[in-house]
């Protein structure tokens, strides 16, 4: 959660500062790249002309630079980001649409899922920079994260299949050698040439490997050492909360319609569907803790 009170600098997570800053360069940099190309095509300029590369390589160091310089002023005026402890019941999950704009025109959507949590103090408000948010492939996607992250906090972690190890080299070159195996055993080289031109498109393999590698090497360190292992601790079974009715009777109808073979992103507002009334949310503060001992965010 974002500390309390106005601060005059945008925060780095902010979308809307984000898309501002890439909308800004595109604005600043097409004109440019226009008549600089034109000039250096008809021999006015000798060399090809790198002022617009070096734009674009200062307006992308600015995603890497400005974080820290956030950081460090954060610091100086005492802000301390925290750690947020919401109830469940309160938590609102939201599926967006984003298109991705361009000087020109809207190039492409995108889909976004984010679990945030109710400003207690303001209705109908969500805590400032308080929630999780992350992409999806479509509304479908997003209501299939939800009912997985739902089902994992109101039944538990034996409720839900393991996820696949879709992010390493070791999955993809499977994937890879087993649709090479199906094209040869259907004798369809059209579709095996589709498959390889497609993934080279993507660049899959590098995709992969890089994931990869975040994973193993730069991701354990961005968390400090026993920070995540202490924080990750279960409670005491003594101090769970107790899910009220409402949520109780809700899952029983959602575990029989499941039984009766229906699927989620078809129901529709259960809530309406079932006959059942969703709890008030809590109008009390929600605790919080320091997000990181010695830092500010």
């Amino acid at each position: 959660m974002a500390p309390p009170g106005r601060f005059w600098l945008p925060d780095p997570e902010s979308l809307w500062f984000m898309g501002l800053v890439l909308m800004g360069a595109s604005f600043v940099s097409g004109p440019i790249a226009i008549f600089d190309t034109s000039q250096w095509l008809i021999g006015a300029e000798e060399c090809f002309p790198i002022g617009i590369v070096l734009f674009h390589i200062i307006a992308m160091a600015l995603f890497y630079v400005y974080p820290t310089i956030y950081d460090f002023i954060s610091r100086l005026c005492k802000r301390e980001r925290r750690t947020v402890l919401a109830p469940w019941e309160d938590i609102v999950a939201v599926a967006g649409l984003y298109p991705t704009l361009t000087p020109n025109a809207i190039t492409g959507f995108g889909w976004s899922f984010a679990l945030l949590a109710p400003d207690p103090e303001r209705p109908g408000y969500s805590l400032p920079g308080a929630g999780i948010i992350g992409s999806v492939g479509g509304l479908p996607g997003a209501l299939a994260q939800w009912e997985y992250i739902r089902t994992f906090m109101e039944v538990g972690p034996k409720a839900i299949t393991p996820t696949t190890r879709e992010w390493g080299l070791e999955w993809y070159d499977a994937y890879v050698a087993h649709e090479k195996a199906e094209c040869e055993r259907t004798n369809d080289p059209a579709r095996w040439r589709r498959f390889r031109r497609k993934r080279l498109w993507e660049h899959a393999r590098f995709a992969h490997w890089y994931t990869e590698y975040r994973m193993k090497n730069i991701l354990p360190k961005a968390v400090p050492k026993d920070w995540l292992a202490e924080w990750s601790k279960p409670l005491p079974e003594s101090q769970w909360a107790k899910p009220s009715a409402a949520l109780n009777e809700l899952s029983e109808h959602l575990r029989a319609a499941y039984q009766r073979g229906e699927a989620f992103i078809d129901m529709g507002d259960i809530e309406k569907r079932f006959g059942v009334a969703a709890p008030a949310a809590s109008q009390q503060a929600y605790p919080s803790f320091p997000f990181r001992r010695g830092s500010s965010r």
